[in-house]
């Protein structure tokens, strides 16, 4: 009978010591989250409504030490885009553009184009490229002096 008494015991202490490992696990998860949520406001990631829309048309390249992408936007809203952040990235199978190629842009109007040219010699945020994979725009609307929205359009290319 003793030794059932002893054994109850210690199954008992690793229950209670399970249940507080579970507790501070989950505590420090929501000490996580709320620092997380605070440092990534949500004024940063506001998206436009579905009426601001910049795509990418068309682009052609070539590479080489004068190598050169040509990117044509197109204004599909409805209303006129305040600039634009074009992004591309060197790498394969990239899910975002690590490289600004401009982040002011110009502004377009509703069904204008834009046609851009970048060439591969030039630093663009310390990067010379000889090869693209993916470029971007996120369009963007100013509202009192400052960035109130950001769409966002991405295309695959085969520029190497």
């Amino acid at each position: 009978m003793r030794i059932l008494l002893q054994q109850d015991k210690n199954a008992v202490s690793n229950i209670i010591a399970y249940v507080l490992l579970i507790s501070i696990t989950i505590g420090l998860s929501i000490m996580v989250y709320n620092w997380l949520r605070f440092y990534v406001s949500e004024e940063d990631v506001e998206q436009c409504p579905d009426t601001v829309s910049v795509i990418i048309k068309n682009y052609n390249c070539s590479q080489g030490t004068n190598g050169f992408l040509n990117v044509t936007l197109k204004n599909k809203g409805l209303f006129s885009v305040d600039g634009y952040i074009l992004r591309a990235h060197d790498s394969p199978n990239a899910e975002f553009g690590f490289y600004t190629l401009t982040d002011t842009g110009a502004p377009i109007e509703p069904g204008k184009e834009n046609t851009v040219v970048y060439l591969f010699n030039e630093s663009y945020n310390g990067k010379n490229f000889t090869d693209i994979t993916l470029v971007e725009v996120q369009p963007f609307l100013i509202k009192k002096g400052e960035i109130s929205c950001r769409s966002y359009a991405s295309q695959q290319i085969i520029c190497n």
